[in-house]
Formats: C-alpha cells, structure tokens, sequence
C-alpha cells in the first residue's frame, strides 16, 4: 500500500510525530509531502518532496508568499505519485491534500494535532486561511482522527462530521523508547525534565518557579529541552540548563537520566494542550511524569504511577515535584516497571493501527470512540482504544 504523508511544514526536529507511522511500518511504501521541510536527523531515510524549498528563510511575510506559490506545486506531487490513502497531518494547510485526493479519488485521513481544530486560530488574514483550511479538511477528508478525546470535542464544536470523527491515540515505539540500560543508582542531582517548546502554553514559567522554589529544600537541577519565546527570561535562572532542540535521540538520553518529566501545560489564550506525546515517551523510559490537567493530558497519564496536579500554580507544582523527588530507589523502580509494562500494551500497538489508514466509507460511524455531546462515548460492544 502506498501512503502520502503530508504536512504543511515538515521540520525533524522537534515534529516526529508527523514520521511515526512511517518508522513502525516500514513494510508499507511511504512518501512525504511538503511546503518546505528541514531535516536534521540523518536516521531519517523516508523520500520527501518540498514544493517550496526556500520557504523557511526570510521575513514572514516573504515565507507565507513563497509557501502559498507551492500550494499547486504540492498537489500536483501528491497525485502524480498516486497514492492509494493520503494522511495529512493537521487541519491546517491541507488544500494540497485535499485537492488531490478529489483529483485521484484516494481516500483522505486528516490527523488532528491542536490548534488546528479549533474553531478560531488566530488573527486577521491568518485567522481567515486557517478557518478556510480547517473547514476544507472537514469536508474533503473521509476520516478525521483526534489525538485525544479532549481534542475530538474541540472538532465537534468547530464543525466535524461525528459519523467521520475517531479517537486515535498517538502511539510510542516501545522498542525505542526504552528505560536505561544500566539500572544502578545514579549519584548525579537528580534532574528534573522537561521537553517542548518554551512557552507560556507548556507551562515553563510555572516549573521554572516551581523548581525555584524547592532549591533550599530539595535537591535538584532543572534542564530545560527545547526552544522558545521564554528562553531569553528562563536564562537568567542559575538552576535551570538549557540544551536547546535535540533529536530523538538526544530526547531519550535525557529522559533515561531523568527523576521525573514534568509538562505543566495550561490554558493560554482559549487553547489547550491536546495530549502532549512526550508524556508518554517518559513513562516508556519509565520515567513518572507530573502534569496539570489541561485539555488531553489526564487522558496520557499512568494511574498510580504518574502524577495529576489538580491545582494549576507554581506552588501545587512544586508539591507534586517534591513528592516524585523522595520517592525512594524502591519505589521509583515499581512505578517505573508499572509504566513500562502499560506502554508496551496498547500505546505501542497504537502506532502500528493500520485501520487508522483505512477509512470507513462516509455515512456509516467510523470510529470505535464516537463523540457525541461532551465525551466522546464507547459504542456498546466495541471497547475505545486507549493511549495505554
């Protein structure tokens, strides 16, 4: 089966999501479409085709002309391939997609990231050509999948079809995200993790003071993975390192040296996180993670395991971080096992779910998760799938 991947920007780092059905089913014939792409890892081997190649460099005005111009361009690529199912990840800038899965008639799958199902993203013209997108990809795709229960909502209430609406959760490769190799007591400061952009959204600047907080109390050292608006007032702190953006690889290495990751995403500006995959990354390195629960994150966490901060502050933060932190050696390895062991189940066989692919013909319900006011709710007889 042949599988167009397309994406309007395809940047690798940080986007491996976008990849992932592509590295766990290597037996499939995969290619990747794009406005522009930048690809720093050279693990990554899947032919890609950019229709605007000088589209990341410039003003933004001057990207936003040279990423339009390729719109045709892109399109035309896709169908020249001949693809037998088109999966476009995110809402936005998907008119390529869908103009050439009505040209071939191969069926469309639009993966749902974020923003992108909102009913509103944005300002002005943006917000416009967004909504434009959005309301195209609804229309044109013969599947709409939602990285969360929390995001599939979202899409109801900016207009998605319910009988073409699913629930897929991202899966994790369990083979790769993996625990340290070596499970002796490390006699570093512990680390406190957090990887993703360094932005009001994620929740850095509540962790940053949170881990302010506990220095004369409790033993840590906070490093920061990624890049962002907040960087520049995140310098300043001496607890916190900084590595900027890493590959996979880079990521993982971290993750096996952390105590715990930490993602206090929060509400900003009417949007919400809509799963947050590097929390379940962590927990397959057997890492606990501690997260606010906003939009999709209570849906990626372990039970008994992990830990929820029901209240949204700096000061609950640093509660919840406090208690992963003394969690002695026995404890630590219990959870870490019980977390390995969930991910291993049904959030690595997520990401080898070929039905994802396969969409269901327009009319019928084409989900195991069927949204309907509020929560989505199980059809009876036919268990949801589930991140773990």
């Amino acid at each position: 089966m042949r599988v167009a991947l397309t994406k309007g920007t395809l940047l690798v780092p940080p986007t491996y999501f976008a990849l992932s059905h592509a590295l766990a089913m290597p037996e499939l014939e995969w290619r990747a479409f794009t406005l522009v792409a930048r690809i720093t890892d050279p693990a990554i081997t899947i032919p890609i085709d950019e229709a605007s190649p000088r589209a990341l460099g410039g003003p933004l005005p001057l990207r936003v002309a040279a990423q339009a111009r390729g719109l045709g361009r892109m399109r035309r690529a896709i169908a020249a391939w001949d693809p037998d199912v088109i999966h476009q990840h995110q809402a936005t800038w998907s008119l390529p997609a869908v103009g050439a899965a009505r040209e071939t008639g191969a069926p469309l799958v639009v993966t749902l990231h974020g923003g992108d199902a909102y009913p509103r993203l944005g300002r002005g013209a943006g917000a416009a050509w967004n909504a434009h997108n959005r309301a195209r990809a609804f229309e044109g795709a013969s599947r709409l999948l939602a990285v969360s229960r929390y995001l599939a909502d979202v899409a109801l209430s900016a207009g998605a079809d319910p009988e073409r609406l699913s629930v897929h959760y991202q899966g994790v490769d369990a083979d790769w995200w993996t625990p340290a190799p070596n499970t002796q007591e490390s006699r570093e400061e512990p680390i406190v993790l957090f990887v993703g952009a360094l932005s009001r959204l994620k929740g850095v600047d509540d962790l940053a003071r949170a881990c302010a907080d506990l220095v004369g109390r409790r033993q840590h050292r906070l490093v920061l993975v990624g890049d962002g608006p907040l960087a520049p007032a995140l310098r300043v702190r001496a607890h916190v390192s900084f590595t900027g953006r890493l590959d996979r690889e880079g990521v993982r290495g971290w993750m096996r040296r952390a105590r715990v990751l930490v993602l206090p995403t929060k509400p900003t500006e009417g949007r919400q996180e809509a799963a947050g995959l590097v929390l379940l990354e962590a927990q397959a390195c057997g890492v606990p993670v501690v997260t606010y629960p906003t939009g999709g994150t209570p849906e990626m966490i372990a039970p008994g395991a992990s830990l929820l901060t029901r209240e949204r502050s700096p000061e609950a933060l640093a509660r919840s971080i406090d208690e992963a932190l003394a969690w002695s050696e026995d404890e630590r390895a219990d959870r870490g096992a019980a977390l390995t062991a969930r991910i291993r189940g049904s959030a690595a066989r997520n990401l080898r779910r070929r039905d994802a692919l396969t969409p269901r013909p327009t009319g019928r319900p084409s989900a195991r998760w069927l949204p309907r006011r509020g929560w989505p709710r199980r059809r009876a007889g036919c268990p949801g799938p589930r991140p773990w």
